[in-house]
């Protein structure tokens, strides 16, 4: 599960564009009944282009500011 935080548009032609998104995800494994939880900082820089009147990401990096784990009962 993944929840959107907070979303910046950086810079903007009548084409192209930059931006950026925070994002907070939330991984759930279970492995032999034994549950554990992943929640990742992530924020994604991303690349814009206009193209037949629509919007469209060409190009998107992630990058990951901090991560934690831990089992759940």
């Amino acid at each position: 599960m993944h929840f959107l935080g907070k979303s910046t548009i950086l810079s903007l032609t009548h084409d192209r564009g930059t931006g950026e998104a925070y994002c907070l995800a939330h991984h759930l494994t279970v492995d032999d009944d034994k549950r554990h939880r992943m929640i990742a900082a992530l924020r994604y820089y991303d690349t814009f282009v206009k193209m037949d009147g629509s919007w469209l990401f060409a190009e998107r990096l992630l990058y990951i500011d901090w991560v934690e784990g831990r089992a759940l009962s």
